[in-house]
């Protein structure tokens, strides 16, 4: 009788221990979120339009770099990263993206800024931001393809 006892409560346990091990291991616990090939896209188109914006003004002598000849273009790229920055803010668990996106767009406004002010921009300091905008959307890409790997 004594052993009937002790081997229905044992039994117990390891069938609620059984059933708690296959419960918790079909849970998964997400930190980022979903890859979305959308934003890899508009990833590198807006850098390729900063990269060809960057290369006009480089393109054209220094003396005739005046911001008016290239006002539509940061406005133009002004949207483009506006827009990126929205698909970011939306998505869930992407705090990071909207982060770097929200950086790349104050960068962005500093440089208009910047050429507004002055009316020129050199050649050291137009090589200068361009290289910093494509290490910017080097990791925002890396950092979506990451989530792709995460998500498969």
């Amino acid at each position: 009788m004594k052993t009937e006892r002790i081997c229905l409560p044992l039994a117990n346990v390891v069938l609620s221990l059984f059933l708690l091990g296959l419960a918790t291991s079909a849970c998964t616990v997400k930190y980022v979120a979903d890859y979305d090939p959308s934003v890899m896209e508009e990833i590198v188109k807006v850098s390729k339009a900063v990269d060809m914006f960057y290369a006009q003004i480089l393109e054209t002598p220094e003396g005739e770099r005046k911001y008016e000849k290239f006002k539509a273009g940061y406005i133009n790229i002004e949207g483009d990263l506006y827009g990126l920055r929205l698909k970011n803010e939306i998505r869930p668990l992407n705090k990071e993206s909207a982060r770097q996106t929200e950086i790349a767009q104050e960068l962005w406004q500093q440089d208009m800024t910047d050429h507004k002010t002055n009316d020129s921009v050199g050649d050291f300091i137009a090589k200068r931001h361009r290289e910093q905008f494509r290490r910017i959307f080097v990791a925002m890409a890396r950092g979506e393809r990451a989530k792709a790997a995460a998500t498969q």
